[in-house]
Formats: C-alpha cells, sequence, structure tokens
C-alpha cells in the first residue's frame, strides 16, 4: 500500500499564498517583510474560475455536513445565553487592558483579554491602547465581554470576534497583530461560515491563531507586482482581493488556506513529505524549488486545478480543498491522493454524500479495538516502560504533571501498535493517529498506563531509598525537618536509571522535559510531605489534617530514614497516590 511508504522530511515552516504567481512565500520572512501600498491594477478573481481553482460557487455553496454556527450578534448574543456554565465558576471582578467585567465566565475573559492583548511578542500594531475603557468611553453598566466587544469592535463585528475566539481560539483582532485592519460584518461572518465545513475534531488548529484583515489598500513588498493578485496566505492574512470576492469564494480562499495548515504535524509537513512528493512526481531542485519535474507531473495529470499545478504546498491545498467541495473530482483525478487526505487529514470522513455526516472516524474504531485487546507483548511493553520511565520519575522528582507520562506511554504505544496493525487494517495511516497541535497521539492505553504505573511505583520507591542512602551519614536525630529534609534535596546529584535517550516521544513531543536528574525542590517536597504528613487526593479536604501515611509513628529505633515516618511502605504509598493510578 501507498501509505506505507510515508517517509516525512524534515519539519520546513513554509507559508503558501493563495495567488497567480508560482512563488511561494517563506513565513519567517512575512515578520520583516515591508508593507507598501496595492499596484495600479489589480486583478479581481472571478468566482467561476473552475478550471483555476479545485471547485466553483455552486460546489462550496452546496457542500454537504455543513454545521449551524451563530453568526448575526443576535445569534451570538442567544448563544452565550443558553450556553451552561462551566463547572468551577466563581463571580468576582476582572479587569483586562482597563475594561472591568463582573461575574463574566472564565472562557469569555480570556477570549477577550486576547482580543486586546500582543498575540505575538513581535507584533506591531497600528495602535496600541492602554486603557480601552478609557480610550472607548466604557461605563459601569458595560461590564461583561460582549457588551466591551461592541463597543471596542462595533455592535456586530465584536461578538463575532468574540466568538471566534472563544470558540475556535482564532484571534482576528488588530490590536494584537502587525498590518491589521477591523474587518467589516460581512467579512468576518463569512469567517465563521467557512468553520461551518471544518470538521470540530480539526480545530483549534493553533493557540491563539492568527486570521487577520490585512491592511486596507496595502500588501506585502515580497510579493511585488503580483501584490494585488493575492488572495491571501497561510499565515492567515486576507488581503483587499480577497475582500472583492464573492461571499462563498470567501470562504471557498480561506478553506484552502486552512488546509495549509492541515500540512503542518509532529513530524513535519504533509506536503513536503516523500510520499506526497511522489504523487504528482515534484522533485526538489538544490535551489529550493520544484520545477525540474513538474513537466514531467504535468504528463500525468494529478492536479485538481491549475493552481495547484503551481507547487506541492498548493496542489496539498488544492487537493485538501477538493476533497471537501470536489471529492469526485479529486478521487478521478489521483486516487491515492484521494485516500491520503481522507485518512491523514479527515480520519476518515468522506464527504461524497450527506450520509457520511454521521461518520465518527476511524479512530474511534481503532481505540475500541485497543480498549479491547491491544496485543502489545512483554516485550513491547518493557520498551515502552524504558522509553516513559524518566517522565513517570520527573512526576514525582521534577515538579512534571503526571500527564506527562501519560503522554509518553500513549505516544509509544501508538507507535508500535500502528506498526503491527498495519496491514490487519488497511485504512490506518500512522501520521493519522496523532494530533497535530499537541504532539500527543489520538489514542489510549489505558490498560497499558495501569500496568507500567504499577511496575514503576516500587522501582521508583526503592531507588529514592536507595540514593538518600548515599547521604544517610548527614542525617541526624536533632535536626528539625527543614534541616533534615536539605540533605533529601542533594538527589539532583543522582542520574535517573536505565533511560531511554532515543525514543521517539522525546523527540517529538511537546510536553517533555530533559531533565535525567531529580529537582532538589522536589526531592525535598517529598521529604517534608512525609515527615509532617500529606493529604491524599483521595481525601483532599481541609479537615484531613491527621497524617495519613504517618501509621508506624516515631521509631528511633530503624535507621535515619524511618525515623521521621519514612519507611517503604510509607513512600510507596506516597507515590501510588501521587501517580494517581486508581482514578485514571
Amino acid at each position: 500500500m501507498f501509505l506505507s511508504r510515508l517517509i516525512l522530511a524534515a519539519v520546513f515552516v513554509l507559508s503558501a499564498c493563495t495567488h497567480l504567481t508560482k512563488t511561494p512565500v517563506n513565513e519567517s520572512s512575512l515578520l520583516t517583510d515591508k508593507v507598501v501600498p496595492l499596484p495600479p491594477h489589480k486583478r479581481t478573481p472571478a468566482a467561476e474560475e473552475l478550471d483555476w481553482w479545485a471547485a466553483n460557487e455552486r460546489q462550496v455553496k452546496s457542500a454537504v455536513c455543513r454545521l449551524k454556527l451563530p453568526v448575526t450578534t443576535e445569534e451570538i448574543q442567544r448563544y452565550y445565553k443558553n450556553l451552561p456554565v462551566e463547572d468551577g465558576y466563581e463571580a468576582g471582578t476582572h479587569e483586562v487592558a482597563g475594561v472591568v467585567l463582573n461575574n463574566e465566565r472564565p472562557h469569555l475573559v480570556l477570549a477577550f483579554s486576547r482580543l486586546l492583548t500582543l498575540g505575538r511578542e513581535s507584533a506591531s500594531p497600528e495602535k496600541v491602547i492602554k486603557d480601552f475603557q478609557k480610550e472607548f468611553k466604557i461605563g459601569p453598566g458595560c461590564d461583561k465581554a460582549l457588551c466591551a466587544a461592541q463597543k471596542i469592535f462595533g455592535a456586530d463585528v465584536g461578538p463575532q470576534m468574540l466568538y471566534l475566539m472563544d470558540r475556535f481560539d482564532v484571534n482576528t483582532s488588530p490590536y494584537s497583530f502587525t498590518s491589521a485592519s477591523l474587518f467589516t460584518a460581512g467579512e468576518i461572518a463569512d469567517v465563521i461560515r467557512t468553520f461551518e465545513l471544518v470538521k470540530p475534531d480539526q480545530l483549534p488548529f493553533g493557540f491563539n491563531k492568527q486570521l487577520i484583515k490585512f491592511k486596507r489598500g496595502y500588501t506585502r513588498a515580497s510579493y511585488g507586482n503580483d501584490g494585488g493578485k493575492v488572495l491571501a496566505n497561510a499565515s492567515i492574512e486576507l488581503f483587499d482581493s480577497w475582500s472583492e470576492q464573492s461571499s462563498i469564494m470567501r470562504q471557498y480562499t480561506l478553506y484552502h488556506e486552512i488546509a495549509h495548515n492541515h500540512s503542518d504535524n509532529q513530524f513535519s509537513d504533509y506536503d513536503r513529505s516523500v510520499t506526497w512528493l511522489e504523487l504528482s512526481n515534484w522533485k526538489e531542485s538544490k535551489a529550493g524549488g520544484f520545477e525540474v519535474e513538474k513537466k514531467k507531473a504535468l504528463q500525468g495529470h494529478p492536479f485538481v486545478s491549475r493552481y495547484g499545478e503551481s507547487n506541492p504546498f498548493e496542489d496539498f491545498a488544492e487537493s485538501v480543498t477538493a476533497y471537501r467541495f470536489s471529492p469526485n473530482l479529486l478521487k478521478k483525478k489521483s486516487a491515492e491522493k484521494y485516500n491520503l487526505i481522507k485518512y491523514l487529514v479527515h480520519d476518515g470522513q468522506e464527504y461524497t454524500s450527506s450520509k457520511n455526516c454521521g461518520d465518527t472516524g476511524v479512530s474511534k474504531k481503532f481505540q475500541k479495538e485497543i480498549d479491547r485487546d491491544d496485543g502489545l507483548t512483554n516485550t513491547d511493553k518493557e520498551r515502552v516502560l524504558k522509553a516513559c520511565r524518566q517522565p513517570f520519575y520527573q512526576t514525582l522528582l521534577g515538579h512534571m504533571p503526571v500527564s506527562f507520562f501519560d503522554s509518553c506511554v500513549n505516544y509509544e504505544a501508538t507507535q508500535i501498535w500502528a506498526k503491527q496493525n498495519g496491514s490487519r487494517y488497511p485504512d490506518l495511516v500512522p501520521q493519522a493517529l496523532f494530533d497535530p497541535k499537541l504532539r500527543v497521539s489520538t489514542l489510549k492505553f489505558t490498560k497499558l498506563r495501569s500496568e507500567l504505573a504499577t511496575a514503576l511505583q516500587p522501582e521508583l520507591t526503592d531507588w529514592i531509598l536507595d540514593s538518600v542512602q548515599t547521604f544517610a551519614y548527614q542525617l541526624r536525630s536533632d535536626m528539625n525537618n527543614a534541616e533534615y529534609c536539605d540533605v533529601w534535596a542533594q538527589l539532583n546529584r543522582k542520574v535517573y536509571p536505565d533511560i531511554d535517550r532515543d525514543n521517539k516521544w522525546r523527540y517529538n513531543g511537546i510536553f517533555v522535559s530533559h531533565d535525567y536528574s531529580p529537582k532538589a525542590g522536589a526531592a525535598r517536597g517529598i521529604c517534608l510531605d512525609l515527615a509532617a504528613g500529606f493529604v491524599p487526593t483521595s481525601k483532599s479536604t481541609l479537615s484531613t489534617v491527621k497524617s495519613w501515611i504517618k501509621e508506624t509513628g516515631h521509631i528511633s529505633t530503624q535507621g535515619p530514614l524511618k525515623e521521621r515516618g519514612i519507611s517503604r511502605e510509607t513512600l510507596l504509598k506516597y507515590i501510588t497516590d501521587r501517580t494517581n493510578v486508581t482514578v485514571r
């Protein structure tokens, strides 16, 4: 099967742009790229350029499986009025850039604050405002995020911006990014309508993701004479030519840019993978272009549009867009591209009929199989244990959350499981099993996680006690607890045992710590918890003051470690409680 040849190249971030030229734009250059006025006689793209685009207005308008999202101010207000208050909500007052919000939902406070602050450190908005309440004369009666957003961004645009920020982590604010203008209500309505076409599982596709209307009347200097032809880029910046399109084709163009974002995953970019390049005979030259084998590629006509012939990146984005709006065209042009996108981007869901809209995706099918029997051998389990020993130790000795260990187990086990079951499941694409944003597996190996933690708990207990014995000569009965536990802090001079430093999780994961020795503070903290008594997670109420673990009391005859109630039994109970196996 061709997908088994999916070997991904080294990470290379490239931001393509939707226009008529054939030269991709490097995203890093956009940070220093100058902004220049649009050249005269700019071209306004026609809506029905079927040869240029992969789909026309009719196909986009009639696309199946379109969600219904609130677009107007009234609909957005109704949405939040009917939205249940989340668990843990506490009334209170929050001040955001001078704006006072009272008894507002925490997630709306966060969304509102992001719209008023820099989206990245290097951003230089056209106008910097320190006190939005004073600037926009927001009175005390306007103490909700929706109301304040209306005052700042407009009666219609404000709620739309807040909704996009809150629901999809998409930031459209001119106060957050460089060279950004305020959207009109009609423009941002089409942004929301575009998200009606995206699977919920694929969002958000970034943290505080930029999606801006580029400064009106201007373009980027690097586009040269083509500046007036550029509609948008994958950064995502929407130019004046995008605004001049029809509502439907605005949605098409933005979906195309979202498709570029789908290519960015934890291994590399989909559109730079060896498999993708081979599908259309793309060949990268020493100069970095893809023109060498283009003539050969065109002979097979595996493209869905003329724009897709520009380079592999536009080929990918147009193919993903065709999969959504013109699936039969893509299937006819290249069944292999269709299948790759089907599993790599859409988790097996198709859009050939409205009957497909209820499909749950192949990953849920795989999860059921894993829950039933993961099929991992003892050798496989030992490999995962060795790979994830360090994050487990770091849970206790490195101030790391236990979820890092969970993520490691799931990640490493998924690598093994996918390799072993490739022939069993023709629709299994290993890369599709990993979240492209968090770089974690979408599959959960709950039984394996519990089994490995159970094995590691006594191992870690013995390693800590054996390591502390190295410094036992410094422990004295006349020390107070603080002095006593300062000796434990010297565990930071020890190195964790039998660590696999070459596992994939270490190199590819985000939730990773590269420390291989305990933190002094963490080791000291364990000692203090054990010496003074601690409250287990199962009994975590303030009234539980009496030590749950200090069952042996003061035993002065059993050596310096047990002198303060610290024994193997008590330490093991502590580690078991803190790694929280029983409740996961």
